[in-house]
């Protein structure tokens, strides 16, 4: 199912503006060897632009520095 924590939009403006943001994650790439890669990849590329998105809120997502931010958005383990 999906992740319970999920807020869905019912105004359209909105869900635009998410996919907007998404874009150029979508757009195909022909270098991927497996869907493993491609899935690491992917997370790869979205948590760095999620770090650098204007819209995000001041200080960090989880309170720790931006180097330990990366590591969990990464799935990386200390």
């Amino acid at each position: 199912g999906f992740y319970q924590g999920t807020e869905h939009r019912t105004i359209k403006y909105l869900n635009n503006l998410i996919e907007q943001d998404h874009r150029p994650v979508k757009r195909r790439n022909k270098f991927y060897r497996s869907l493993r890669t491609a899935s690491t990849t992917i997370k790869g590329m979205e948590a760095i632009r999620g770090l650098y998105k204007k819209t995000r809120k001041e200080g960090t997502l989880f309170g720790f520095s931006v180097c330990t931010e990366i590591k969990v958005l990464l799935g990386i383990p200390d």
